[in-house]
């Protein structure tokens, strides 16, 4: 979601701040993303507090470290926290962001991957019986790139 969401924002002309991992700051940076940060050696308190959206995929704490990033009259969008409008500081705007599976969208951005517009990259390709430990390497960090299930292996 996350190397989507830093394609989509360069696309639109926007300034892009992102966070990843040691190991997938590069892949982070070639997705076009104009600062990454290092979630595991820097923190957040370093950015100025002038962002107009931040998106949050992460919830918990990161979620709570993220409203003095916005600017005032920003947005902060969290797929990861349903209270996040609950969770809003007086002076901030949330919205918490759920989605229905949407078929044209879908196949549009799957025509925008194969045209070679949107990168998506595959870290690996597990069988069913892999996927537990693929979910707890995605859950603890894994290569760059999503993991994908092969149901006929």
């Amino acid at each position: 979601m996350g190397s989507f969401a830093v394609q989509f924002a360069k696309a639109a002309g926007a300034i892009v701040y992102a966070t990843a991992s040691t190991k997938s700051l590069p892949h982070v940076r070639a997705l076009g993303a104009d600062e990454v940060i290092d979630y595991r050696h820097q923190t957040l308190e370093h950015l100025t507090g002038d962002i107009d959206l931040v998106v949050d995929l992460v919830g918990a704490e990161v979620l709570d470290r993220s409203w003095m990033l916005l600017s005032p009259g920003g947005l902060l969008v969290s797929i990861a926290a349903p209270d996040v409008v609950s969770r809003a500081p007086q002076d901030r705007r949330a919205v918490f962001l759920s989605n229905r599976p949407d078929t044209a969208l879908l196949a549009a951005i799957a025509e925008q991957v194969a045209a070679g517009v949107l990168r998506s990259t595959v870290a690996e390709v597990v069988g069913f019986y892999d996927l537990p430990s693929a979910i707890e390497r995605n859950r603890t960090g894994h290569a760059p790139g999503k993991i994908v299930a092969d149901f006929a292996r």
